[in-house]
């Protein structure tokens, strides 16, 4: 049996930090990792490298950049690959994510915003997140416009099913929780809305505007239901029951 020997790269002790170029397509760096780094680097020095392509990209170790910048150095240890295209940003993207799961996992907001440079769907949950983030969690966002999160989703995979829907249902909670506040509608509560408008009322905006009055309701007299991820679906799920009996009914009486 032939064994292939696998790539490797080169090392250089002493790469200028001034000639890195940083990842456009990299998640928002995080001062408290980068100051975590920084306190390992004092007690411990250079343990590991940062890995770059043959052009400068840096592909894995921005915070590690960031802290030595914190500790005003002017070079850094470097494992050099030429393998890696990034030249092509999606290419430098799968392998910075590859890369980074083993150190600081990534979180929603990472990969949504991440792919929204190179995929549509992705920018456009992604700019529907940055204009409701006070009212709307990134998981919330994601699920209104893909899904619950899936490892199609960390790959870059997902789409958006129906513009219209998800665009009704985002401007639907960001209202209520701009009036009410996430005292009283809570996120987890959020979600289990979500769950009802795509299994028991896609597309059907009656049922879910008297559904979005009902939970009006309910946050304005504080009702317990909205601080109990027990009784809050079914509750909702009963007024679903009864508002259909009654257009039902209305049907047959015509």
């Amino acid at each position: 049996m032939i064994t292939q020997e696998i790539k490797r790269g080169d090392y250089n002790a002493f790469y200028p930090i001034s000639e890195l170029k940083m990842a456009n397509v990299n998640r928002d760096k995080v001062l408290k990792h980068a100051e975590n780094f920084k306190s390992k680097l004092n007690e411990f020095s250079w343990m590991m490298p940062i890995v770059i392509s043959s052009r400068g990209d840096v592909i894995e170790g921005h915070h590690r950049i960031e802290s030595a910048k914190l500790l005003l150095q002017k070079t850094i240890p470097a494992y050099i690959v030429d393998w890696v295209d990034t030249e092509k940003e999606t290419k430098h993207l799968e392998a910075i994510i590859s890369l980074n799961n083993g150190n600081k996992p990534w979180n929603t907001l990472d990969y949504l915003k991440a792919y929204s440079t190179n995929f549509i769907d992705y920018k456009i949950a992604y700019d529907a997140y940055l204009k409701n983030s006070n009212n709307i969690s990134v998981g919330n966002v994601v699920n209104l416009f893909f899904g619950k999160t899936s490892k199609h989703f960390k790959k870059g995979e997902s789409v958006i099913k129906n513009h219209k829907f998800s665009f009704y249902l985002v401007e639907k909670i960001s209202n209520l929780v701009a009036k009410y506040g996430k005292t009283y509608i809570q996120a987890y509560c959020v979600r289990e809305m979500i769950k009802i408008a795509f299994t028991k009322t896609y597309n059907d905006y009656k049922a879910l505007d008297f559904l979005f009055k009902e939970y009006a309701k309910l946050a304005k007299t504080d009702h317990p239901a909205i601080a109990s991820i027990t009784r809050f679906r079914p509750l909702m799920e009963l007024y679903l029951v009864e508002f259909n009996i009654k257009r039902n009914a209305n049907k047959n009486e015509r």
